[in-house]
């Protein structure tokens, strides 16, 4: 979870004389408690943030900036705790926040988060490559870039960006899809060990484990890249993607399901305005035709859904 940067809370006072020294003193410990209560409204609302009670979070950073409005740290806080209820108020107050410190890790954290997700690219690099600079130690802006990099085929710098990553920090899902990029590239043997790697760390992870069967079916080792999907939708049989990947795994296991799944899986892949296409040219020329299409575009989900079920839980409706 993302933690606000805290401000080094330093005694900066010089002492003049012995006449107004008292008083310097008083006003350094008066700034020092002040500190003190910021830096303690800020843990409660980063407790609150990692407790998932978003709402809660959000009411106690507005009081927090009601109380400093121009403090920076507090809008990179606002920045953080807004991002997964209102994203465009989390950019908001991210660029506010920059515009004043240009070295606060969340703000860059936030845009990039943010920017990755709606695939805003250029928006995305640039405060990936910011974090990088400004928190050293953290491994992800690189496995991000290297997401990204290995979207649009780059896959030398995609290396580059995970080896990065693991140097700053070892993970499963770093040498998963270090695994995933070697084997793009042909390198087989190096893939198996950076697949061995990412095994070691234990990580059960739908994600980790999906990087891994893409790797295992770029070495054409179907069977592999099989067990590795089963494990994923095992652990995350909602999620829409690793369920996807799981029946694209099964038509390169199962030829005879390829027959079963691929109208399905096309009607997926077709863009919203080339289904309504479809369908007023289906009601044109046969509305049988139409009713056909839409019960077969419908009920796709629930095919996808209910062979999971099968495969995972044994039966094909789960509660």
């Amino acid at each position: 979870m993302p933690q606000v940067e805290h401000e080094e809370l330093e005694q900066t006072v010089k002492k003049e004389n012995r006449s107004d020294e008292s008083g310097e003193q008083n006003v350094t410990a008066q700034e020092l408690e002040e500190r003190i209560r910021l830096q303690e409204a800020i843990h409660q609302v980063n407790e609150l943030y990692q407790k998932q009670r978003y709402k809660e979070a959000l009411e106690e950073a507005m009081r927090l900036q009601q109380q400093y409005p121009e403090h920076p740290t507090v809008m990179s806080l606002a920045a953080v705790v807004h991002k997964p209820i209102a994203p465009d108020q989390a950019l908001h107050w991210a660029s506010e926040a920059l515009k004043r410190d240009t070295r606060l890790p969340d703000a860059w954290r936030v845009r990039m988060s943010i920017y990755y997700e709606r695939r805003e690219w250029p928006a995305f690099e640039t405060a990936a490559r910011q974090l990088a600079l400004v928190a050293e130690e953290d491994p992800t802006p690189h496995l991000l870039l290297a997401q990204y990099q290995l979207r649009k085929g780059a896959l030398d710098q995609a290396l580059l960006s995970l080896e990065r990553s693991i140097d700053i920090e070892p993970a499963g899902i770093a040498y998963a899809t270090y695994s995933y990029v070697l084997a793009q590239m042909k390198r087989y043997p190096e893939s198996r060990e950076a697949e061995r790697q990412a095994l070691a760390w234990q990580e059960k992870h739908a994600y980790t484990l999906m990087q891994l069967a893409w790797a295992a079916d770029q070495r054409d080792e179907h069977d592999r890249a099989m067990q590795f999907m089963q494990e994923a939708i095992r652990l995350n049989p909602e999620d829409s993607q690793v369920r996807n990947e799981y029946m694209d795994a099964l038509q390169k296991s199962h030829p005879w399901f390829r027959l079963v799944w691929w109208p399905a899986q096309m009607l997926q892949k077709l863009s919203p305005w080339i289904l309504v296409i479809l369908w007023a040219l289906f009601a044109l020329i046969e509305p049988t035709l139409l009713i056909a299409f839409i019960v077969l575009h419908v009920s796709t989900y629930w095919i996808s859904r209910g062979f999971v079920n099968w495969k995972v839980y044994g039966r094909l409706w789960v509660s």
